[in-house]
């Protein structure tokens, strides 16, 4: 995918995204049987830390095992939705290469690969600061878990795990599921964020038509005469706000297409933030600085965090951008315009009126408030839990 290809590329690697060439080719096929493998050693671990926790009466395994296990769980549905809706995804991306969505001046370029970029750096930074949670937890793992022979996550087996055959089958499975499971969870955020980032970069895009609406006009005039086209200036107004509305409509219908897709699985992230967080909060008072477990909470906490954060942060950008529509409307020189051309921009004014929003299981849009609104929330469940 030539659109956010670093996510894509990552998701590549550990068998998230089949390569589109590879389709029908030998190479598709063996490509479905890595994903399956990897598929099912993520499932496996998920149900083991399931099982696991009817077991359990200690608060801190239920605490640890319930934070991965919800963990595994999006994860596997991050994949699941990848291979079900992929021809819908991949319809998506293509939105962007209609002719009206691409760049047609230095000034667009420079919007379009600005926006590139952000999106670029995020998968860096945000990968950096996954792979070093992976290295802080299989690190803390090794140090403390391999000379006592326990595992870094209590599980049920249906077999001898005491013995040093079981151990390192079921250790290796474990530690292996966790670096792979964290890079198609990030991946898959990556390309959410990127989505997200790419409604900013049209929207951006719009508004400088708008702004320069009169320029853009009288330039295409000029090409006309030089040419020999004969267009009235009705006709040539007409023509570029014909563009502006359509390219208008095709942003509304990539985003609404996009939160048809993403939202049901960012409800189960928000969901699963909210239940976890004062958990884990609650537990970080009762660990030993330092020691393994409060290393992997805290590890695991700032992940979570980050991870909503960027959403409700990204989330809020479409907002401000898409609130800003009206007033580059507003803004242009449209004073000089025909009667005709001025209703026209009536109209979409006012259908731009309502910004674009990205929402959570269509009950919570993704904006800084509700990122304020959940940490109020956590903090108000760790103090009922403290109390009692």
């Amino acid at each position: 995918m030539k659109t956010l290809s670093y996510s894509f590329m990552i998701l590549e690697y550990f068998g998230g995204w089949k390569p589109l060439e590879w389709s029908t080719s030998i190479k598709g096929k063996l490509y479905d049987i890595y994903t399956l493998t990897i598929t099912l050693a993520m499932s496996t671990f998920c149900i083991s830390c399931v099982i696991d926790l009817f077991y359990t009466s200690n608060i801190e395994d239920i605490v640890h095992n319930m934070s991965w296990s919800f963990t595994l769980i999006l994860v596997c549905s991050k994949l699941a939705l990848l291979k079900v809706k992929r021809n819908k995804l991949v319809g998506i991306i293509k939105l962007l290469d209609i002719n009206i969505c691409r760049v047609r001046c230095a000034t667009e370029a420079t919007i379009q690969l600005k926006y590139d970029e952000k999106a670029k750096n995020l998968v860096k930074k945000y990968g950096s600061l996954v792979c070093c949670a992976v290295f802080a937890i299989i690190g803390a793992s090794i140090l403390e878990n391999i000379p006592t022979k326990t595992l870094p996550f209590n599980g049920w087996f249906p077999y001898q795990h005491d013995n040093s055959t079981g151990f390192w089958f079921a250790y290796f499975h474990q530690i292996i599921t966790l670096p792979v499971t964290s890079m198609i969870g990030f991946s898959f955020d990556t390309v959410v964020y990127g989505v997200l980032l790419q409604n900013c970069s049209q929207l951006k895009i719009l508004k400088n038509r708008l702004e320069n609406f009169v320029e853009i006009i009288d330039e295409e005039k000029l090409n006309n005469k030089i040419n020999g086209s004969v267009c009235t200036i009705r006709e040539c107004e007409h023509k570029f706000i014909k563009q502006c509305i359509h390219h208008h409509w095709i942003i509304l219908q990539f985003s609404q297409e996009s939160n048809d897709l993403f939202a049901p699985i960012i409800f189960l992230q928000y969901l699963s933030s909210s239940l976890i967080l004062c958990l884990c909060v609650q537990l970080l008072t009762k660990l030993a600085v330092m020691s393994p477990e409060f290393i992997f909470i805290v590890v695991y906490l700032g992940c979570m965090l980050t991870q909503i954060y960027l959403f409700c942060w990204y989330g809020n950008e479409v907002i401000i951008e898409s609130s800003g529509v009206s007033s580059a409307i507003y803004k242009m020189n449209w004073q000089v315009l025909t009667n005709k051309t001025k209703k026209d921009l009536l109209f979409m004014k006012t259908q731009s009126i309502l910004p674009i929003k990205f929402t959570s299981g269509y009950l919570i849009e993704l904006s800084l408030d509700s990122f304020t609104k959940l940490i109020k929330f956590s903090y108000s469940a760790y103090n009922l839990l403290h109390q009692k």
